[in-house]
């Protein structure tokens, strides 16, 4: 069994409210149904989340349910989603995220097998893609059209090794989403923790030596 993580001490969370928001990073997956072996869209065969879900959960804003294990799940334009609670940078955070994601997809995995039993049909998952994301640092203060461009950069700078740590052979490519308060690099599912874990973190590396020199570059 693995050593309880250690909470953060009174201090150290009155220090952090102080400070104001901290920068986080959070996970995604996205997964397409198939149905005795035919593509199915969850929301006609389930109506939502919560009719394949056996224990109760807590609506949350918008069409998600909270998970009983953390975190979130919902259908997103014909797939199912999941996404881990929103994680603070800090050393093992990429770790962290990845585990708390293939906890989800395993719990969810075992509430479609319970499905399967019960119906007397088949259901199964097929990744569809992997959504990695990072916070805008606060200070910085970026309009939409100053974000835009720092997602464009890093698409140069991001997609060597996430490519080769998160893609396929079929791969369609690597992108990066300006969403507001944070970037988010969007690939193909990667059917493999290990990978993700590590395409998560190069992602987060990459992210974070960017800001100080794009923002320097554009107040020149």
């Amino acid at each position: 069994m693995s050593t309880p993580r250690k909470l953060p001490s009174f201090s150290r969370l009155v220090a952090a409210q102080r400070a104001g928001p901290v920068p986080v990073i959070g996970l995604e997956a996205e997964f397409t149904l198939y149905v005795d072996e035919i593509k199915q869209l969850p929301e006609d065969v389930f109506g939502t989340a919560q009719k394949f879900v056996r224990q109760k959960m807590l609506p949350r804003k918008g069409r998600s349910f909270q998970l009983p294990v953390g975190g979130a799940v919902y259908f997103d334009t014909g797939v199912i989603e999941v996404a881990t609670p929103i994680i603070e940078i800090e050393a093992g955070c990429a770790v962290r995220a990845g585990r708390t994601l293939w906890e989800q997809i395993e719990f969810i995995r075992g509430e479609l097998d319970a499905w399967e039993m019960a119906h007397q049909q088949r259901m199964r998952l097929e990744g569809f893609s992997t959504h990695y994301n990072v916070s805008v640092p606060v200070e910085r203060s970026l309009s939409p059209a100053r974000l835009r461009q720092a997602a464009r950069m890093l698409t140069y700078l991001l997609h060597p090794p996430v490519m080769l740590l998160a893609a396929n052979k079929l791969s369609t490519g690597i992108g990066v989403r300006p969403r507001g308060d944070r970037l988010e690099v969007t690939a193909d599912f990667t059917p493999d923790p290990d990978l993700m874990i590590a395409a998560h973190r190069s992602s987060r590396v990459s992210f974070s030596p960017c800001w100080s020199g794009l923002c320097t570059a554009w107040r020149r």
